[in-house]
């Protein structure tokens, strides 16, 4: 399982030598600092059609216990940026600093003088998700009526569209869904939440089928619906 956030971009394709060199200009390794931040060189990979892709590396500090005591030590965390030469980036999930921290090393990357922003789902997004999926396996709402539970979620090895329970809940606010899309010949699932979270269901799914899979996504669910001009927001609102 994977789960990343989009970042528009003002270009449709960048020239992969291009994000090769920018990589390497960002590289963690170009500082003398005590803990290492940035973009990893040796990651970068090619795959069909220029979708390339590398990880931003971490390193932070912990308190390792051992049978002396407790020792300060470095971990490291990597995490996948995919370029998919769409006019989009895919970034995996990560929390709120170190999103800031990997939109603003892309700005390094790509030499950009814009301030990136992840693209995030509102309720009129989920609802666009499941009118362009094929199939809704699974959905979570927040029931309005307060005779119902706080927080509903069904899920189903059909379609939740065909049974009793979709007819029940499909008017309260949707938090999440997965769905199975239409033309796709990768076979991922995928999860929209309304944090903008895009999960691909699976286990060790290859790169190169996440990159594609991601860039089927943003060219028949989110590119449609946002203005070429625009760099944030949601799906239906962009400023």
């Amino acid at each position: 399982m994977a789960s990343y956030k989009i970042v528009p971009l003002r270009d449709e394709s960048i020239d992969t030598e291009e994000i090769e060199a920018g990589i390497e200009a960002t590289s963690a390794f170009d500082s003398d600092v005590d803990l290492h931040s940035g973009m990893l060189p040796h990651t970068f990979t090619e795959g069909v059609d220029g979708l390339c892709w590398a990880e931003y590396g971490r390193e932070t500090y912990y308190d390792r216990t051992t049978l002396e005591g407790t020792e300060q030590t470095k971990r490291a965390k990597r995490y996948p940026i995919l370029f998919l030469q769409n006019g989009y980036v895919a970034i995996e999930k990560a929390t709120k600093e170190v999103e800031q921290e990997i939109l603003t090393t892309l700005t390094g990357v790509l030499d950009e003088d814009v301030r990136f922003e992840t693209v995030e789902f509102d309720e009129d997004d989920l609802r666009t998700v499941i009118e362009e999926s094929s199939r809704v396996q699974r959905v979570d709402v927040s029931p309005s009526r307060r005779e119902r539970p706080d927080h509903v979620s069904a899920q189903d090895r059909g379609d939740l569209r065909d049974t009793d329970w979709w007819e029940q809940y499909f008017g309260d606010p949707f938090e999440q869904v997965r769905v199975d899309l239409p033309d796709r010949n990768i076979q991922v699932e995928v999860g929209f939440d309304d944090t903008g979270r895009i999960t691909l269901y699976g286990r060790k799914i290859e790169m190169a089928i996440q990159a594609e899979a991601m860039r089927h996504l943003t060219d028949e669910i989110i590119d449609p619906y946002r203005s070429p001009t625009d760099f944030q927001g949601t799906l239906g609102g962009y400023k």
